[in-house]
Formats: C-alpha cells, structure tokens, sequence
C-alpha cells in the first residue's frame, strides 16, 4: 500500500517508493529519491531542502508479515517472471566493495559487542542497504561471494552471508525494500550471540558434551538479549534472532515452536543459515557441493523447513548456484555464472578448463539461449569440487574475461 504524507509525518525505516519523473511538475515539492529512510538527521535535511510531501510503501495491516510469506511463496511457485538485471561482471566489482565493507562491518559489530558496547544501528542499516542494492542488481554475485570466504573468517563471513542469501530470497518472492533491509539486518545479527558463550566451546572441535551443546542452544536468547538491549531494532527483527533455530516440526530450539509459531524472517533465515553453513569450509569440516546441500536440505523439508518454502529456496539459487564449478559433456570445466530459475538446467556459465583441467581461453555460454537457436550438443553433466583439484574460482568469478 501506498500513501502521501508530510515530511512532519515521516519516521527512520519508512520505504520512499520510486516514481516516474513526470510526477514532479505536479507536486514540485513532493520528495521522490527512493530508498529507506535511514535517520531523523536525514529526514530533517529533506525538511530544510523544502520538500513537503513523499510517497511511501505502507505495510497493510490486514496482512501479516506470515500471511505475506505464504502469499508469496505461492504466487512465485505459480510463475517466475523475469527481472532486468545489471550483467554479473558488470556489477561484481560493486558487489565486491559491498560484500568487504559488509565483512569489516561485521568484524566490528562482534568486536563491539563482545566489549559491551552498543551496535551502531545506523551504519548496519547503511551496510544492508548496499546489500539489498546489489541484490536487485544482480543476485548472482552476491551468491558467488559468499563461497569464496576463508574459513579463517568464517565467524564474519557467516554474518554476512546469511545476510545476503536471506535478502537474495527475499527480493526472488517479492518483498518490499523495507522489509528486504530488516531481514538483512536480522541476517546479520542473527548469531551475535555466540559471542556470550564461551570461545572453548564455540572453537571445539571435538563432540560437544551434552552441557556443552545445552549452552550453543542458548546463544539464539543471549543474541535476541543483547539486540533488545539496543532500543534500535524492530520486533520482527528481534523474532528473527530468537526463532532462527526453531524447526517447523517443533524439534528445534530454544523454545521448540512448530512452524505457525516461527517467526517469517526466521525461517528464511534459517535456510540461508543452513546453506551456508553446509557449503562453508571450516577448520573441522570440508564445505559440501552446493548441488548437494540443497539436495539435504530438500531432504529436511517438513521437519526443519516448511516444504513449500524449502522449494523456492532452492528454485532461487538453481539446481547449479551462482559459483559452482561444473563438468560439461564434452569434458570441459565452466563456473556457474547466473541461474535460470525458469530453466534450472541451463544456466549461463563461463567454460574455463579443457578435460585435463588446463587453463583455456575463457568462453561465455548461455546454456538456454543455444539451445533456443537449436544447439542442443552442450549440457552440463555434474558439479565438480574445486577443492579436489586445488583450484581457486575466485580469479575466474571476479575478473573480466
């Protein structure tokens, strides 16, 4: 829903909907640059530039966030429209500076909190919109990036990616730009508290004993303490950290809840936990394929995810995500470029390696447009694990050519 309102009436967290320029002869002092509405510093400015008026999205109040998911996730299962998007290497070197200020942005949040210092809600919320940003740019880089984190900074790295897969899926089944910025602050602070439970515990790598993994369970309150303590972030936000390890099967904790009691952002965030999680390298454990990963998590639908949502998580990263590295028929080697959700077999992807995994000049295929002009000789077979050949994707994803 959309309304007028006075500047006098606009609050931080208000959504300015985009408008065509033509708007502007009628209402000269209508305010039109869209975007999240970030703080009352901000909203003073547009005072003192002499705007009087802006159009904002409204959240209906006759359906909530739950419902909306559920709209959503079934809308999206009944058709798939496509989305202009900037082209992926024209945008990875933007999602690149957003994905390492996103990274050091974490690295602060968890320094300041495990020194007993408030988040800076502000520079969150700028941090997130520069992911949201690049998710309606183009969700493939983002996908990309968040596979080509060191372990060694898995705790930041987890942070974010969670983050930007959340908002990657949000912005796939339609969520408003408001709504996509609280999810990925959710995202994002959705394991702070791990940093209330001891470190010895958290770096173990051993089998946790039972007192051991009865404290990791309580890191999903300790977070949801520590962000209440702010007085900055929305309730949905508060959920989404308390409920992110709820199953929808009730087995889950801390408060074992089925599914019509978690919160919406936290089951996507669960997903997006998950998956992550699965495809991470770790000091105790090698990432699993992501093919693979979402082949268990299809597994885990109607116990720890919901069947409906569990699918569309999938259908929006492809049944070959964004960063694979995948073996072709002819026995060439190619890096998953950008999904095709109406055609999850056919993406586009970068051929990069001859069949002896030699280096080769690199050659960029849409999978679905040859075979729209009738070449049918190219498919892809299987994923391959680069980590088996020792092979870095990093250089063929983030840069030209």
């Amino acid at each position: 829903m959309i309304r007028k309102l006075s500047i006098d009436e606009l609050e931080p967290g208000m959504e300015v909907v985009r408008l065509s320029s033509e708007i502007w002869e009628h209402l000269p002092f209508l305010y039109t640059r869209p975007g999240v509405l970030q703080t009352e510093e901000q909203i003073e400015s547009i005072r003192k530039g002499g705007y009087m008026h802006a159009f904002i999205h409204v959240r209906d109040p006759g359906e909530s966030m739950d419902r909306k998911l559920d709209r959503l996730v079934s809308e999206r299962g009944q058709s798939a429209p496509a989305k202009e998007r900037v082209p992926f290497e024209r945008e990875m070197a933007a999602a690149q500076v957003t994905y390492d200020n996103a990274m050091h942005h974490a690295r602060r949040i968890i320094h300041d909190v495990k020194l007993g210092r408030k988040v800076d809600y502000e520079a969150s919320v700028q941090t997130v919109d520069a992911i949201v940003d690049s998710a309606i740019r183009n969700p493939d880089t983002l996908l990309c990036l968040s596979k080509l984190s060191n372990y060694d900074e898995y705790t930041y790295a987890h942070c974010i990616n969670v983050a930007a897969i959340s908002v990657v899926f949000g912005e796939y089944l339609g969520l408003s730009r408001e709504e996509l910025v609280r999810l990925g602050l959710a995202g994002m602070m959705h394991d702070l508290g791990k940093t209330a439970v001891p470190s010895r515990i958290i770096n173990k790598r051993a089998r946790l004993t039972d007192s051991e993994f009865a404290e990791i369970k309580r890191h999903p309150e300790y977070g949801c303490d520590i962000i209440t303590r702010q007085n900055t972030f929305e309730e949905d936000i508060l959920e989404a950290v308390r409920d992110h390890h709820e199953k929808c099967n009730g087995s889950g904790y801390p408060d074992r809840r089925t599914r019509k009691d978690i919160s919406p952002f936290a089951r996507i965030i669960s997903l997006a936990d998950v998956y992550d999680a699965l495809t991470s390298d770790r000091s105790y454990k090698d990432a699993i394929l992501p093919n693979k990963a979402l082949a268990i998590m299809y597994g885990m639908r109607e116990q720890d995810f919901d069947p409906n949502e569990v699918q569309m998580f999938i259908k929006c990263l492809g049944i070959f995500p964004s960063g694979s590295l995948v073996k072709l028929n002819t026995g060439f080697y190619g890096v998953v470029y950008e999904s095709n959700p109406a055609l999850p077999l056919m993406p586009k992807i970068k051929i990069i390696l001859d069949e002896d995994l030699h280096p080769i000049p690199a050659e960029m295929v849409d999978l679905a447009a040859a075979q729209a002009m009738g070449n049918r000789d190219l498919e892809i077979l299987e994923c391959a694990d680069p980590a088996a050949y020792r092979l870095s994707l990093k250089p063929y994803l983030t840069r030209k050519g």
